[in-house]
């Protein structure tokens, strides 16, 4: 017992506050369906696997104080005591942190000398230590050997042969799934290095450059003025043993200044402004639906009022209150149905220019269409408490009203 006249001559009467509610719910839509895009783009960012131990990997930088210190000396006795300490499953030297957001990056190439084949990677140096200790898993190819390792002064240029990829850096350089034996070259030398290995994966030093996962490893250490270490404890011995490297490695060489973390740390600290972010959207996105939601529920309420005389008068007439409930629920859905047309409009219309102007994710037909159904639920929620409460005006109070 609903007519369709009834209802767009009343809407019509009402335009002002219905297209007020109509337009909210539009610009809720479009908000609300671009926002999810960005908080979906950054969990599944933030999910990756990252290939390796985190949460049982500690991560060391020690420098020294001396300036005439025996850096390749210090390495050695340093993985040595710490290789032979119960409860470490293994150490390498590094020349950077994983997940740590500072690092080092450079171009590799095809050819020599610059020429063919520009592939960008995160650039590591290493020891044959380095895949057991974070957690690696070498899917083709083989690890350094011993022999392979080079130690150089820091003013020297030493380019090695042998280097060990990530997959995705191998995909990146030879599409064609070849990569293993392939020569590649760095910079603007014309040595050339063999992929002897390929690791399943390994996000390198910036988790949220769009280039993470692309990583080349060397065997190599470069004498400086300070070191990295990375450190693998096992299972629920993280803890313990980070306590206890503080104290033995300041115990084996008081002559330097030491800074100990957990990998754990650094991989949140890289996802800080993701993790705000994903909060900050979410927290706006529950906002815009509460105030849209208080909306219908005030504007119901309003009408309700307003036609209390009518709404006697009809169910005078034979009107059941499921009949005047479904009236005002139908009545909210064309004013919602109206909005979300206009927000399906205006979402597309943010989301290219997101795309065109910010390398944003395009808006999938899905969560657009998620995002709607939820917002025509929400609207049609807020609308049923008033409607049922109109439903139970009854004819005797509404005529004392007049």
């Amino acid at each position: 017992m609903f007519e369709l006249k009834p209802m767009l001559s009343a809407l019509w009467r009402n335009k002002v506050s219905a297209m007020l509610i109509a337009l909210q719910l539009a610009l809720t839509l479009a908000i609300v369906s671009n926002a999810t895009v960005i908080v979906k783009d950054r969990l599944t960012s933030m999910a990756r696997p990252t290939g390796m131990d985190v949460e049982n990997i500690i991560a060391i930088t020690f420098m020294p104080v001396p300036k005439d210190y025996d850096m390749a000396g210090a390495v050695r006795a340093d993985l040595d005591m710490m290789r032979s300490m119960p409860g470490v499953v293994d150490a390498t030297v590094t020349n950077q942190i994983p997940v740590s957001g500072s690092g080092s990056a450079s171009s590799f190439y095809l050819k020599p000398n610059a020429q063919v084949g520009d592939v960008d990677g995160n650039y590591y140096q290493t020891d044959p230590h380095f895949i057991n200790t974070l957690g690696l898993n070498l899917i083709a190819g083989r690890n350094f050997r011993d022999d392979e390792m080079h130690v150089i002064g820091s003013n020297e240029n030493f380019i090695g042969s042998v280097i060990i990829v990530t997959q995705q850096f191998a995909d990146a350089a030879f599409p064609e799934g070849d990569a293993l034996g392939k020569f590649l070259y760095h910079g603007n030398k014309d040595n050339p290095m063999e992929i002897i290995g390929i690791v399943e994966r390994h996000l390198g030093a910036w988790p949220t450059w769009s280039l993470a996962g692309n990583v080349v490893f060397h065997p190599l250490l470069v004498e400086g003025n300070h070191k990295r270490y990375l450190v693998r404890a096992e299972p629920g011995q993280r803890d313990a043993i980070f306590k206890q490297l503080e104290d033995k490695l300041a115990e084996r060489d008081p002559q330097r200044v030491i800074h100990l973390e957990t990998l754990s740390e650094n991989l949140a600290s890289s996802y800080v402004s993701d993790n705000i972010m994903v909060k900050v959207l979410s927290a706006v996105m529950t906002m815009l639906t509460f105030i849209v939601a208080l909306g219908i529920v005030g504007l119901t309420i309003f009408w309700i009022n307003q036609r209390a005389k009518q709404i006697g008068i009809r169910r005078a007439l034979g009107a059941t209150r499921a009949n005047i409930s479904r009236y005002f629920l139908v009545e909210n859905s064309l004013i919602a149905g109206t909005g979300l047309v206009l927000g399906t409009a205006g979402a597309l219309i943010i989301n290219q220019l997101m795309v065109s102007e910010f390398s944003q994710p395009a808006l999938s037909l899905t969560i657009l269409t998620v995002c709607a159904i939820l917002l025509l639920a929400v609207s049609l929620a807020a609308a049923l408490m008033p409607a049922m409460r109109a439903a139970n005006i009854s004819p005797a109070m509404a005529t004392r009203s007049v």
